[in-house]
Formats: C-alpha cells, structure tokens, sequence
C-alpha cells in the first residue's frame, strides 16, 4: 500500500522541490525541451522572486525573450489578486503599452498549490483538458476543444491572442509584477506581465541582477 501524500500549505523545501522538478522535466522532455535547471541562489529567493525566475526559466527555454524584472506597481495588483485568489488585472500607476494588434498588453495567471514549482507546473503542463471536469485543474478548459485550455500557459508565454487578446508578450522590454499568500492551508500565487508603453520603468529585481547572481 502507498501512503497518501500530504503537504504544507507552502515549502520551500529541497526534498519537495526536486520532487516537483522532477515532473517538470518529465513533461518537458514530451517537448524535447531541456532540462529545467534552478539557480543556485533558488533558496534565498523570495517567493515572488521565483515566480518571477520560474516564468523566464520557462520563456527562455522556448527561446522566448526573458522578462526584463520584478516592478513595484506591478507586485501591488499581482499581490491583491493573490490576497482575493483571482487572476490580476491591469496594474494602476505603470502605462501600459499596445501590442502588435493594438490590444492592451498585459498577461496574468493565479494558481493554488504549495510551492512555486506546483504552480508553475499547474500553469505550464497541467491547464489542458485532464479527461474529465473532475480531473481537470483549468476551470476554463470545459472540454478537450474549449478556447480555455492551456490559457494559462498561453498567458504567460504570450501565444493566446485568438482567445484572449493582449498577451502577445514576444516582446523585449516586459516587466512582471509577482504575487505570494498563504491562505487557509494552501497557498495562492500571481503572475502578472504588462508591456510599458515606453521605457520600461524602473524594477526592484532583475533578470541581469539574476544571471549575475544565480547562473
């Protein structure tokens, strides 16, 4: 008989996270994609800032341009949405820019879960269509076919615009806001990218910062 699992309502732990990492891998090797490989700062990383690493680690792999970093107003509305469980909006106080197809550009996720790697796992290989309603995580994804599937993964990558327009982030110059609460016995997690309608303003963390630090 195997013993049921049990988890905290977050850990950063290393035993939890090579657990999760190593199912990342295994459905990143179904994309021929490489090895998720985290950077040797990951445990003296805030919660917010491994979203925000997670999200680039994912982008890069893809040969997608990294986000550029972590910004101020963008973290405030990413942190409320976590507070209230529910995907972000667009962020006061940063000027949004307009993509190729003249959406506002923006992008956001929320996930429920117990570790940064859970949520990115969630978002990035377990928001399609599980076989049943039951067994499926993405409460937009109604059916094997619905333009919900993998929105969540297509929110962050930027590839959704027939669905949901705005999120073409292929783009250079993006800042992310992340957020991070503990609710009840689970934990709530937020990603928000918005493209600057000009220069991109200034960020608390960066992803130079990080490949100085961590790689």
């Amino acid at each position: 008989m195997t013993s049921t699992l049990t988890w905290s309502a977050y850990t950063n732990a290393q035993g939890c996270t090579n657990y999760v990492l190593q199912a990342i891998n295994g459905a990143r090797a179904d994309e021929n994609l490489a090895a998720m490989v985290l950077p040797t700062n990951w445990y003296s990383l805030s919660a917010a800032q491994q979203l925000f690493v997670v999200a680039n680690l994912e982008r890069t792999a893809r040969g997608l341009p990294a986000y550029l970093g972590i910004n101020a107003a963008l973290s405030a509305n990413a942190q409320h949405a976590a507070q209230l469980n529910t995907d972000p909006t667009a962020a006061a106080g940063f000027a949004i820019g307009l993509d190729a197809q003249g959406d506002p550009g923006m992008g956001g996720a929320w996930a429920e879960g117990f570790s940064v790697l859970a949520a990115d796992y969630f978002w990035m290989y377990d928001d399609g269509w599980g076989g049943s309603a039951a067994a499926t995580s993405n409460i937009d994804c109604t059916s094997p076919s619905a333009a919900g599937c993998w929105g969540h993964r297509d929110e962050l990558l930027g590839s959704d615009s027939p669905y949901n327009p705005g999120v073409g982030l292929n783009c250079q110059d993006c800042e992310m806001g992340t957020g991070f609460t503990q609710v009840n016995n689970s934990s709530s997690f937020v990603d928000l990218i918005e493209l600057p309608s000009g220069t991109p303003p200034a960020m608390t963390f960066t992803w130079a910062q990080e490949l100085a630090l961590g790689f």
